[in-house]
């Protein structure tokens, strides 16, 4: 089974009823015991298009209340408006009697979505300047044998040489917290619920400027996915500009090799005792 299969694999999804649906995490796609949240988007955007008349979710909206635990859990799915064009929903991701993840989306088709296109977000010089074979493999293991999360090991991504924080020669007064990368999962292009995975593949690029800073959990995630790509290799640039009180925002954009944008996303999260963990760099 090759990465494309095994991802497919991995949402598959139990009929409870006519707008409940179940399944049980893959552990393959966690960040330690802990469900990846690109994984869960996917999930959800998954359960939505199986009620919704349109299969692609075009912009999606999703908080993370709680931990999800890695059991048995329900998706609740809740038409709110359908038309000829698109249509609208909110999912429930439901473990143990509690809201765990709360999704919203608008949904259409991309088969049949037509009009004029313009204004057009080019691929970064970032991406010009370094040859793909000059990229490092995301891989941490250098830092503990274990360190890198599980969910990086499901997908070919090498990262540019500046932006690998774990394996670099810049030091972090040069460096920006940002992390530019090419992906892929071998066997097939991305679908809407690839894409959605990939919303959320970059770790919190501020480590890329502060290094190692544990966890931080992701609060909110918006993801539009603006057309299916051509390629199967994508490229993806993320970048945190400002943090706040310990939060910040990262933003990320995914084109396929032909330089067509197909996907950005936005997620609100928490670098928790950031005062403590970043003024002892």
């Amino acid at each position: 089974m090759n990465q494309f299969e095994q991802f497919q694999a991995a949402l598959v999804l139990s009929k409870v009823s006519e707008n409940i649906f179940s399944f049980t995490p893959d552990p393959r796609y966690f960040v330690g015991n802990t469900p990846h949240g690109g994984y869960l988007l996917a999930l959800m955007n998954k359960a939505m298009t199986q009620v919704l008349p349109h299969p692609s979710a075009i912009n999606s909206n999703v908080y993370f209340l709680d931990r999800t635990e890695p059991e048995c859990a329900e998706l609740h799915v809740e038409v709110f408006r359908t038309s000829k064009g698109s249509s609208m929903g909110q999912v429930k991701l439901i473990q143990n009697n509690k809201i765990t993840c709360l999704y919203s989306a608008l949904c259409s088709d991309f088969d049949y979505m037509k009009g004029y296109s313009g204004l057009k977000t080019s691929v970064p010089e970032i991406m010009k300047t370094v040859k793909q074979n000059d990229f490092k493999v995301m891989n941490y293991e250098n830092l503990g044998s274990g360190s890198t999360p599980s969910f990086i090991k499901q997908l070919n991504m090498s990262v540019h040489p500046d932006h690998a924080w774990w394996d670099r020669d810049i030091s972090s007064d040069a460096a920006e917290a940002r992390c530019s990368a090419y992906l892929e999962l071998e066997g097939g292009i991305a679908d809407t619920f690839v894409l959605s995975y990939l919303a959320d593949i970059l770790p919190p690029v501020v480590q890329n400027k502060y290094g190692s800073l544990g966890w931080i959990p992701t609060l909110a995630l918006t993801c539009n996915i603006r057309q299916l790509p051509q390629t199967n290799l994508l490229f993806i640039d993320g970048l945190a500009k400002d943090i706040s009180n310990g939060y910040f925002e990262q933003d990320c954009y995914i084109w396929d090799i032909k330089g067509n944008l197909v996907a950005t996303s936005r997620q609100l999260a928490k670098i928790l005792k950031s005062e403590e963990k970043i003024s002892s760099n």
